[in-house]
């Protein structure tokens, strides 16, 4: 199946626990059928070694 969201897309999230909020798309995984949104499902990590780490994580497309 072929995305026609593109990386640098505006899009909006219509369900789930970021549900409403927009943000660019930072990176396309066409195989999987996943995106990265700047600003959606963010999680946070401790390490020891560097501290408190911000990730990014990719949305599931239906």
């Amino acid at each position: 199946m072929k995305l026609k969201i593109k990386k640098g897309a505006t899009v909006q999230v219509i369900t789930g626990s970021d549900k409403g909020k927009k943000g660019s798309v930072l990176a396309v995984d066409a195989k999987n059928m996943k995106v990265q949104v700047q600003g959606v499902k963010v999680q946070t990590h401790y390490d020891k070694k560097d501290g408190l780490l911000k990730k990014r994580r990719f949305l599931r497309l239906l």
